[in-house]
């Protein structure tokens, strides 16, 4: 799962250096080969994008003009367990939640409540307004991160800050996609929220390199970011 989020990342600063677009391209089509491969001769991952393919094809087909597209359909089988429980999980939650430390998911229905399926658990328990406010903080998070990383002069403190926002983001965004059965479930932690010594650490370590970067920023006589 980190190598999607890293991949993604060093794409984007790829293109933020200068390179060219051919070879972005070139190395695009390479790496979307490999990760193709890498499926394909794997039968366990195969049956894994199979048993998520079979719970999201009806809502992606629909959409689809072409009729040759609906041959893409697949005998559905039973809903991936944790899928299944992680969607229950976020329905009981409701709007507002059933409170906290009330999650009923969390007691052995989902196994990883405390590290890849904590959204779920959030929105158990906080409800739909719950986890808009950790969205909205992680948004203003890299909101900061991105903005400092525009008023540094040094371009290495802005591609080293860039890369923090967007790891954080895509991160983010994997682990929500996951969990609500739109992709496969990857493993990735949710920043600042998932438990992990490492994860917790690594995280940390690189806010905190983001706020040392920070300080190179020109300011004007109140302190603010000019």
């Amino acid at each position: 799962g980190q190598v999607v989020v890293l991949g993604a990342t060093l794409m984007v600063l790829f293109l933020l250096i200068g390179s060219s677009l051919k070879f972005f391209f070139t190395m695009l089509s390479g790496v979307f080969i490999a990760f193709i491969g890498l499926i394909f001769f794997a039968p366990h991952r195969m049956a894994r994008i199979r048993s998520w393919w079979g719970t999201v094809q009806d809502n992606i087909l629909s959409m689809l003009p072409f009729e040759r597209l609906q041959n893409l359909r697949i005998e559905a089988g039973k809903e991936p367990y944790q899928i299944s429980n992680s969607l229950n999980a976020i329905h009981n939650g409701g709007f507002f939640g059933q409170g906290l430390g009330n999650g009923q998911f969390k007691l052995g229905y989902l196994s990883e409540v405390h590290t890849d399926f904590i959204l779920a658990g959030i929105t158990e328990e906080l409800g739909f307004l719950g986890v808009m406010l950790v969205t909205f903080t992680i948004l203003f998070i890299v909101f900061r991160i991105f903005k400092i990383a525009a008023k540094v002069p040094n371009p290495m403190y802005y591609l080293f800050s860039v890369g923090v926002g967007l790891l954080i983001a895509f991160a983010f965004i994997l682990n929500s996609y996951g969990i609500s059965g739109i992709t496969p479930i990857k493993g990735i932690a949710v920043p600042f929220l998932s438990y992990g010594g490492s994860h917790i650490w690594a995280i940390c370590i690189a806010i905190g390199m983001v706020l040392m970067v920070s300080k190179k920023v020109p300011r004007d006589i109140h302190g603010r970011m000019i």
